[in-house]
């Protein structure tokens, strides 16, 4: 059951981003269209894109890539043994996850704070426009918690396989 409620919201969070991206896409062309064809620049068609774009770009991340689809460096993580790799990432995910959450409320309270501003062109509130972040650090923070979880039990070396990109798809 939690496997197919998993599977369920990463296809779910997959569709959001695919239709993120296409709005981003529609909206871009749209503004290039009417500047330059039409000679009437639509200013609003920017800040759409813009504003699109950051919250497509931090849905997907939070909620949609793997982890081996991110990028890294890691010259010295895939040339450590399975039990070492195994501790870098329990450290690694644990003092990230420690310090996304010290930053958590002050990130919330100053997303909160920005209700008094406004975007330029559409006049949008401020907290609305930045109330992704504390949804991608949470979405991060659990991801990192559930990656904790899983280098600590009998299975962990299924857990590496997917930090190295050689498991099959699944959800993240």
């Amino acid at each position: 059951m939690p496997e197919r409620l998993s599977s369920r919201a990463h296809r779910w969070a997959q569709w959001v981003s695919i239709a993120g991206l296409a709005a981003v896409f529609i909206v871009f062309i749209y503004g290039v269209g009417m500047r330059y064809l039409f000679n009437r620049p639509v200013g609003w068609a920017d800040e759409v894109v813009t504003l699109m774009a950051v919250w497509t770009v931090l849905w997907t991340a939070a909620f949609v890539l793997r982890w081996s689809e991110f990028i890294s460096f890691d010259v010295l993580f895939v040339s450590l043994k399975p039990s070492a790799q195994r501790l870098m990432l329990l450290v690694a995910n644990s003092a990230f996850a420690l310090l996304m959450l010290a930053a958590l409320p002050a990130m919330i309270d100053y997303t909160l704070f920005l209700w008094r501003e406004k975007t330029d062109m559409l006049e949008l509130r401020l907290d609305f426009v930045y109330a992704i972040f504390p949804v991608f650090f949470i979405g991060i923070v659990v991801r990192q918690l559930l990656t904790i979880r899983r280098l600590l039990s009998a299975h962990w070396q299924q857990e590496l396989l997917k930090w190295k990109g050689e498991d099959s798809p699944t959800a993240p």
